[in-house]
């Protein structure tokens, strides 16, 4: 499994140089191989998101957009049909209403092997005010506790994103300043427990590199004398460390320092297997219908409210339960669905003889009622297609 994390600084002029160079914007996932892309600083305003970028042949994607300051911020994650996640949510570290939840910071996606949660830290703001500060360890406090309750459900975790911290002196410039006095103890403190339970999984692979960076002020030429902060990482649960393969900050010749002023990491992990075949989960089909549909429907509000079943730790990234026994009792029959035969899907759905229901271990999993009589399956283009 490939997986690049990149802070992309504004997506829609980077998918143009892409376009330019690989022929499409999905030539771009091709040429790199990559199973899952995670984006941060997409800066995507909500209601002028494209059909081109949503909607890339072969991947699905999912979104988190600034509710409080147009093009700003923004995290987005595509994922490759095998790849497709079970459940995908959005700025699910508070409330849903309060302000760590309105900034477009956070997409997190179930893959069944594990739980991706791709991130973008908030910046405390320019010193000496740092006005910023409290705001960003709360959103760093949230963001623990969430990870946490994925572990103790007993889920795997790959933390990815750009955290806006250097972890320790060696991944800052001297020339940029003292350490300790460009970042503070509390936020410092608040990264190493993070790591701390959830590896830094480039430094573990590269424990003596120092002058290592992943962005640079770009209005300064500091790339080119590599005065930089190594401030974007991949964490990863203990029992994924002996699956990675490698863990690379990607250079400018793979990808030009014009796309972007952060590099780009890029992630290989062995021995997981993809999700079973299933249904496309509620925010792939919500934004799928967006624009197969006339009606056009908000990005944020793909991410349904969580059931109430979902309330206890781990529960709304997949954590698993009984399922109760009327679907203990069905005969579950997964499909894998994507956007070339979604329609097809839904002429297979009520009221056809099928309906959606919960399923232990599956999300949205197709399942047939009870009796003898025998409902017609899917058509010819979905069972085509089924995995």
């Amino acid at each position: 499994m490939k997986l690049l994390v990149w802070n992309i600084n504004a997506l829609a002029p980077t998918a143009r140089n892409a376009v330019l160079k690989y022929g499409s914007w999905a030539g771009f996932f091709q040429h790199h191989g990559l199973d899952l892309l995670a984006l941060q600083e997409s800066k995507v305003i909500e209601d002028k998101l494209t059909k081109e970028l949503a909607c890339v042949d072969g991947f699905q994607s999912f979104w988190a957009c600034s509710r409080e300051k147009k093009g700003y911020s923004g995290v987005t994650t595509y994922a490759s049909e095998a790849w497709a996640p079970l459940i995908a949510e959005s700025d699910c570290l508070g409330s849903g209403e309060d302000d760590i939840d309105r900034e477009g910071r956070i997409v997190l996606t179930d893959h069944g092997a594990f739980v991706m949660i791709n991130v973008y830290v908030p910046n405390a703001g320019d010193r000496p005010a740092r006005a910023r500060l409290p705001y960003k360890l709360r959103f760093l406090e949230a963001l623990r506790r969430k990870c946490d309750d994925l572990t103790a459900a007993g889920r795997q975790l790959l933390i990815v994103g750009d955290f806006n911290i250097p972890a320790e002196p060696r991944d800052m410039h001297p020339s940029l300043g003292p350490y300790e006095e460009s970042y503070g103890e509390e936020e410092r403190a608040a990264l190493a427990g993070l790591m701390a339970a959830y590896p830094d999984v480039w430094r573990r692979l590269h424990p003596e590199k120092s002058s290592t960076y992943t962005v640079w002020n770009e209005k300064t030429s500091a790339r080119a004398f590599n005065q930089g902060l190594r401030i974007d990482y991949v964490l990863a649960s203990p029992g994924l460390l002996d699956k990675v393969v490698s863990c690379e900050v990607l250079s400018a010749e793979v990808l030009p320092p014009k796309w972007s002023d952060h590099a780009g990491i890029l992630l290989e992990l062995r021995d997981v297997d993809p999700p079973a075949a299933h249904p496309p989960c509620k925010a792939w089909q919500a934004l799928y219908k967006r624009f197969t549909d006339t009606t056009q429907r908000s990005i944020l509000s793909m991410f349904g409210k969580k059931r109430p079943a979902e309330g206890a730790p781990g529960k709304a990234a997949g954590g698993g339960g009984s399922g109760g026994k009327g679907a203990a009792a069905a005969a579950v029959r997964p499909f894998h669905y994507t956007a070339s035969n979604m329609l097809s899907a839904i002429l297979a759905s009520p009221p056809f003889g099928m309906h959606w229901a919960w399923a232990p271990g599956m999300v949205g999993a197709a399942v047939r009622p009870a009796g003898p009589s025998k409902a017609p399956g899917p058509s010819k283009a979905a069972s085509a297609t089924a995995r």
